[in-house]
């Protein structure tokens, strides 16, 4: 390793640190404990706010049968005779016109008020679960369609403000009208309260019984959804493979079973859903019956006034009306209900790595690498590494080669701490990365893979991701250095223009130069190389190649290449063969050995197939 890189290394910026720590991790995947932490989070004074104009709203709802009753009894004892009542009389006419106009206005206020906390938190929820997908390991990631888990973050936002709102309008509403009603009458017809008891007992147990059920075919019509908005998803992001396969028809045969199933399994809640409603409906005219004939016979004996006969019967319509209201809200709510449960489930599975409580940021001196006594095995239990020792020196330029399957990406993503490892440990500096915070551990390294990752955004975005903060002059000089500065600025729009989704306005070198540039830009001490000329053709790899050797000085290289002659210059290069290292020296050592490496190298005739 030559002395000046040494020297050099200094010149290297230390990676930034993350200014702004992620939220909380969601408390669980329960969704009626991860509302409440929400709500006390993020909405307290708000949710109280709402619950405080619903109860005042359905106050205003129960006290208009009372003074609609006692409207008509002042006026029946004023035609009676009864000159004194002709001032009560006045009296509840004018608080009847005043919840006739106080209601509505409240229930706009109340409906704005609605709308506007529920953007609030369904944007913060909507964040949250962002941030917290980001942190899973990449095995979460593979196992999952990726339309289908942005569909899912997307839907349990919306779902949970959903059942947010029902839980604390809807519901409070309804629990003040029983208990409202229930007083009215124990003070106006006390030998009806027991009928009243009764039927909200009656009520309540009937739509609980029902609701068991409601929630499993909720569950089930919420995964089939995600489940078709993310084949959906997946075809449409794919267009360009189906269209040059011709395979429209294909597609769409291949996504009906999932449609179907979505249909099916929302019929079978929504017939559910209609006995429910059947049921309360049938609950709720057998009391309104009752309440209406019981009271006109007692109306009949002059056991009741007429002012009374009409509370009742107004109360009794008004209960009636709310139950079945809540018939046909309650089909939103298992919906939303189901959707959300089936949404946390995946979402909020636990992080397979994680940050120790006692975990600090990595401090970079050098650069320096050990690989101590690894072992790593797949999740199937496919041994990928026995007891691996290596050791890289800070700012020396290494060569990882071998068959596929020898273990050379797998060791790169146990460098970032991608994978939990069964035995052993990894250094950097000196510090055991699993005692580090993964943020900063990532923050170390600038990547070149041999299938860059391109945003639909802009060229400038997408260089500039490591570093946002740089200026235009540090962004055209690593575009200088990647040598795609020409091609950029030769397009309408230059860096700010669109490079469409995955990158698809640009060829494939254009791809790798945008991300080599990102790496110039981001300026890590530790540089690793996955094939990072794999897409370029012979004369962009040969301009390229000296942008890469200003790229590595001063820092620890990791460059993973089956194209030797793209190695070949490096300070060590280690042969790797079913997770072992077979060989490790110099290109000229290696060759002179004439082992696995030689016979590599003359495969390929001087570094060409």
């Amino acid at each position: 390793m030559p002395d000046d890189a040494h020297r050099r290394r200094a010149t290297v910026a230390a990676p930034p640190t993350t200014t702004h720590a992620p939220p909380p991790p969601p408390a669980t995947t329960a969704p009626f404990a991860l509302i409440w932490d929400q709500v006390r989070r993020h909405g307290a004074a708000r949710v109280a706010g709402l619950v405080v104009l619903g109860l005042v709203g359905a106050l205003l709802d129960n006290l208009m049968p009372y003074a609609l009753g006692s409207l008509i009894n002042a006026v029946t004892a004023v035609t009676g005779g009864d000159a004194a009542m002709q001032r009560p009389a006045y009296l509840w006419l004018g608080v009847l016109c005043a919840i006739w106009i106080t209601g509505p206005v409240l229930g706009r206020v109340h409906t704005f008020a609605s709308t506007t906390t529920m953007l609030k938190l369904r944007n913060t929820i909507q964040d949250e679960l962002f941030t917290y997908v980001h942190g899973h390991a990449p095995r979460f990631f593979l196992d999952q369609l990726s339309g289908a888990l942005s569909a899912k973050v997307r839907n349990a936002a919306g779902a949970a403000t959903a059942v947010i709102d029902y839980l604390f309008s809807t519901v409070p509403r309804l629990v003040i009208l029983f208990i409202v009603s229930a007083i009215l009458v124990a003070h106006q017809a006390p030998a009806f309260l027991l009928l009243f008891g009764a039927f909200a007992v009656v009520f309540t147990l009937v739509a609980l019984l029902l609701a068991q059920s409601c929630r499993k075919y909720a569950k089930a019509s919420g995964k089939a959804a995600t489940a078709y908005a993310g084949r959906l998803i997946d075809s449409l992001n794919n267009w360009d493979l189906v269209r040059a396969f011709a395979r429209r028809t294909f597609e769409r045969e291949l996504l009906a079973p999932f449609g179907q199933r979505e249909y099916d399994t929302g019929v079978k809640l929504r017939v559910v859903l209609f006995r429910m409603r059947l049921a309360l409906h049938a609950v709720g005219i057998a009391f309104l019956i009752v309440v209406v004939w019981w009271s006109f016979q007692e109306a009949l004996a002059a056991r009741l006034s007429v002012g009374t006969l009409t509370m009742l019967i107004s109360l009794s319509l008004l209960i009636s009306a709310h139950v079945n209201s809540l018939g046909d809200t309650l089909l939103q709510f298992f919906e939303q209900l189901g959707l959300l449960t089936e949404s946390l489930e995946t979402v909020t599975t636990p992080h397979e790595v994680t940050d120790s409580p006692s975990a600090q940021p990595l401090k970079i001196a050098g650069g320096a690498i050990e690989i101590r006594d690894v072992t790593f095995s797949y999740p199937d239990g496919t041994p990928v590494f026995t007891h691996l020792s290596l050791s890289i020196a800070a700012g020396e330029k290494v060569g990882l080669v071998g068959p596929s399957g020898a273990g050379k990406s797998t060791l790169l993503r146990l460098l970032r701490r991608q994978f939990p490892m069964q035995g052993g440990a990894i250094l950097i500096d000196g510090q055991d990365i699993e005692n580090v915070t993964w943020d900063s551990l990532h923050e170390a390294f600038a990547e070149v893979p041999q299938t860059p990752s391109v945003f639909h955004r802009s060229v400038r975005e997408n260089i500039t991701y490591g570093r946002p903060e740089a200026s235009e002059a540090e962004l055209i000089h690593a575009a200088e250095m990647a040598y795609c500065h020409d091609f950029v600025v030769a397009r309408a729009g230059g860096y700010d223009a669109v490079v469409g989704e995955k990158g698809m306005k640009l060829s494939g070198g254009e791809r790798q130069r945008v991300a080599i540039a990102r790496a110039f830009l981001k300026n890590a001490p530790i540089l690793i190389l996955d094939e990072a000329t794999s897409s370029l053709d012979s004369e962009a790899e040969h301009l390229i190649q000296d942008g890469l050797l200003k790229l590595m000085d001063g820092r620890t290289v990791i460059a993973v290449a089956h194209r030797l002659s793209t190695i070949m210059h490096l300070d060590r290069i280690i042969v790797l063969e079913e997770g072992r290292v077979i060989e490790q020296g110099a290109h000229a050592a290696l060759l002179a050995k004439g082992g696995t490496y030689a016979r590599l190298w003359n495969r390929q005739a001087g570094g060409f197939m």
